[in-house]
């Protein structure tokens, strides 16, 4: 039984990938859009293996930073389907590295991939929602929308931004049997921390030698934390978060945040004063090396 259509960004990789086989697996016809439909081997080869083939999947190319492929997706479903049942809104990168490293600009790219392009593809999407009183709008988010940490200032407001407009958004939108989630992953290993992060380079530091040495220096040290962190959690599965999406699209009455992950609910049970202080006392520490 067809459940609906769902509309997944990201899907090239993790839990874009792993989100269009759970709902393809719940009965949902799913158009995973990606960047460039040259990276869709990893995921033709996953409806493979599941059992469901690439019936229920048409891929779709979409830079959701792009005004142009936004509208034309937008134009192809409606017309096939008449509206989208489940947006997941998954694609996303970071830039990394202290505050006065990153350029205006950089900044700007940030949150036309985090926020701006998302943004721009829910509003196009919700007219036809609303209209048919029913909808799901499914925002990956993250840990790091709720409690900030250093050396990830960019990818941190980006998603402070996501929090507070989704959260505003799903008030806007009960009355129409339309409902926002976030999904808050904590650390999973995906490609958010492969090629979709990006470091600063050495000539984007600060011009002041002092601070280039140090924020070097503790940045290498925070990779560090980041890596043994990463080892800890080795065991988690990127497939719970696609499984939480998909749970999200089938509940009749889904809740505003789901925190998945050990760190993020540890996080979501830590007071902020608690955490702010461990992270000034972290960083402290390293600058005084």
């Amino acid at each position: 039984m067809q459940r609906g259509t769902a509309l997944v960004t990201g899907s090239s990789s993790g839990f874009g990938l792993r989100t269009c086989v759970a709902l393809c697996a719940r009965g949902f016809k799913v158009y995973a859009s990606m960047r460039d439909l040259d990276r869709a081997q990893p995921l033709r080869a996953a409806l493979d293996a599941s059992g469901f083939g690439r019936s229920r999947v048409e891929l779709v190319t979409l830079d959701v930073t792009n005004a142009g492929q936004r509208d034309a997706l937008v134009e192809q479903i409606l017309a096939a389907e008449g509206a989208v049942d489940v947006l997941v809104n998954n694609a996303g990168m970071m830039f990394t590295g202290f505050a006065e490293e990153r350029s205006e600009a950089d900044l700007r790219q940030q949150f036309d991939t985090n926020f701006f392009g998302l943004v721009a593809l829910t509003l196009a999407l919700l007219p036809a929602m609303r209209e048919r009183r029913h909808g799901r709008v499914i925002n990956v988010s993250s840990v790091a929308g709720r409690s900030a940490i250093p050396a990830h200032s960019a990818y941190c407001a980006s998603k402070f931004a996501l929090e507070g407009w989704s959260e505003s958004l799903r008030y806007e939108l009960v009355p129409y049997n339309v409902f926002v989630s976030l999904v808050e992953p904590g650390m999973f290993p995906t490609e958010i921390f492969g090629r979709n992060q990006v470091r600063p380079s050495s000539s984007a530091a600060t011009d002041q030698q002092q601070p280039r040495a140090v924020h070097a220096r503790v940045r290498a040290a925070l990779e560090l934390d980041t890596q043994r962190l990463q080892t800890l959690l080795s065991f988690a599965d990127p497939d719970r978060v696609a499984g939480v999406i998909a749970n999200v699209a089938l509940a009749a009455r889904p809740r505003l945040r789901y925190p998945v992950g050990i760190d993020a609910w540890l996080a979501t049970l830590t007071p902020h004063s608690l955490a702010q202080a461990w992270w000034e006392a972290r960083i402290t520490q390293l600058f005084q090396r």
